[in-house]
């Protein structure tokens, strides 16, 4: 049997998050994937990412997931590197993880992004130990893991494997980066998107906190993206609806009222650097309830990319309660439901936060079922 990987005690971390002082600096993705369904929306999201010529680049290393059994076992070597970077072939029969890489090797050597292909052999009950390990130990500022569900020809989302589920929710909660899940409806179609062609809309909705301004740093590192276009929606509270909301705690030094600096700092930075041209538009819509959101984000339902914080804050977000998956937060669950229709794929996004409150883990914990026990 092979053990989880070990963490080293001290991983020397530049970036743990997107959102940071000096946005030219090098991004390191860690993208996680379980099958070839994956890997087309995969690439076209690794495009998108790639920034301007004016930062340090792209970096992702792509990482099969595949549960240890004997036949996995058997295949350990696929991805052993010659001399040459190439990957070692097994002549006798090549296994699905030999398409994959040529897959990831094909855009590598096509685009200017520095892609490393391995593949994640372990148990589902110590395969979050190793993706944490490898994001730390490759410096990476944000894992990107796909959903339990994929879509049906009908639209509909159905349950692949729920004990990828819990390997998810276990990243959430022990991983020192950032981490996105992405709830993969075919972000630019069912194949790979040259640079050139590419031509997505991705929309933002900002309520605030540290998770909506990670997905907003995302947001606007895509959006230079010559083929993509950005819309930042920032929902308000309608004046009207101030004189419910009553502030019991007025200390500036409380956390609502850094949150709220926090994030008007954020914004200001955003608009002065991304408004620049017609790839970024930012709008603000008041809104007094969660029909009245709901309304807003079906204007944009269209987009091929919904970029979400995880856990928004705020007076609006507050009415957003919808909980059927924890690790996909209230919006992301809104965005995924049956009774939200859009073509859109989306990807939540929680920001790492070292002063984290153990009530995130108690609220997966109590909401995470029996791995084993489950059925859809």
């Amino acid at each position: 049997m092979y053990g989880p990987a070990k963490r080293s005690r001290k991983a020397d971390f530049k970036h743990r998050t997107i959102e940071r002082e000096n946005p030219n600096t090098q991004l390191r993705i860690l993208s996680c994937y379980q099958s070839a369904r994956s890997i087309p929306s995969m690439i076209n999201l690794i495009e998108a990412s790639r920034g301007s010529e004016k930062r340090e680049g792209l970096c992702v290393y792509v990482m099969h997931l595949m549960e240890l059994s004997e036949r996995s076992s058997a295949i350990l070597m696929v991805n052993k590197a010659r001399r040459n970077g190439l990957p070692f072939w097994n002549k006798g029969q090549r296994s699905d993880s030999d398409y994959f890489v040529v897959a990831f090797e094909a855009y590598r050597q096509l685009s200017r992004v520095s892609i490393r292909s391995m593949s994640e052999i372990s148990s589902m009950s110590d395969m979050h130990e190793d993706i944490c390990t490898t994001a730390e130990r490759k410096g990476a500022a944000i894992i990107i893991l796909p959903f339990h569900k994929h879509q049906r020809v009908d639209g509909s989302l159905e349950t692949t494997r729920n004990d990828f589920r819990w390997v998810n929710r276990k990243v959430l909660e022990h991983a020192q980066c950032s981490v996105g899940i992405l709830v993969d409806r075919g972000l630019g179609g069912t194949t790979q998107v040259a640079a050139s062609n590419v031509s997505y809309s991705i929309v933002v909705p900002f309520f605030g906190g540290c998770d909506d301004r990670e997905a907003l740093a995302y947001g606007a590192r895509m959006a230079e993206h010559p083929g993509i276009g950005l819309t930042v929606i920032r929902f308000i509270v309608k004046p009207e609806s101030m004189e419910e909301i009553v502030e019991i705690n007025i200390d500036d030094s409380s956390p609502s009222i850094k949150r709220w600096a926090e994030d008007e700092e954020f914004l200001a930075e955003f608009k002065q650097n991304s408004l620049k041209d017609d790839s970024a538009a930012y709008q603000e819509r008041a809104v007094g309830n969660a029909a009245d959101t709901i309304s807003v984000l079906l204007e944009l339902n269209c987009c091929n990319l919904f970029l979400v914080g995880r856990m928004p804050q705020g007076e609006v977000a507050l009415d957003l309660s919808r909980n059927d998956c924890p690790e996909l937060g209230p919006l992301g669950n809104l965005l995924t439901s049956p009774d939200f229709s859009t073509p859109a794929s989306v990807l939540v996004v929680q920001q790492y936060n070292s002063r984290a409150s153990p009530n995130f883990i108690i609220q997966m914990e109590e909401d995470l079922p029996d791995k084993e026990a489950e059925s859809n």
